[in-house]
């Protein structure tokens, strides 16, 4: 079981459901929330600042491309420029409801991705991350 995701995503109601499929799967025992990238940045600063624990420290980020403020493809950027080596303790799952193919193919192609799953996010889009979790590992 996954102890902590950290889920980027600027709707509250896609923020909520995605805390109850993943809690009620047992994928995870605690998922934090933000709804931007450049809150995920704060997050990041303030662990490596000692601020928040480092028990908080997320095994996955569930990062939404779409959003106002830092968008997700932004938000990568910059976390690579400014944790490296964070990315390298992260998986990272886009998570989208956009229907842009760049973005599909953008996603698949990109090594920092671990997957794209499509909003919204229900049982099998968790049985598909469980089984890119398995081939990451």
């Amino acid at each position: 079981m996954i102890k902590t995701i950290l889920s980027i995503e600027d709707d509250r109601f896609t923020q909520q459901l995605n805390e109850i499929y993943l809690k009620e799967s047992g994928f995870c025992e605690q998922m934090l929330q933000v709804t931007s990238g450049r809150q995920a940045i704060s997050f990041f600063e303030r662990i490596k600042s000692g601020e928040e624990p480092i028990e908080n420290f997320p095994q996955i980020l569930l990062l939404d491309i779409q959003m106002p403020v830092m968008g997700g493809w932004e938000f990568l950027d910059y976390f690579e420029s400014k944790f490296p080596e964070y990315l390298k303790k992260v998986h990272i799952f886009i998570l989208t409801s956009s229907i842009n193919p760049d973005d599909k193919l953008k996603a698949t192609n990109d090594a920092r991705v671990v997957c794209l799953l499509e909003k919204p996010f229900d049982f099998e889009q968790i049985k598909i991350a469980k089984n890119f979790l398995v081939k990451e590992v």
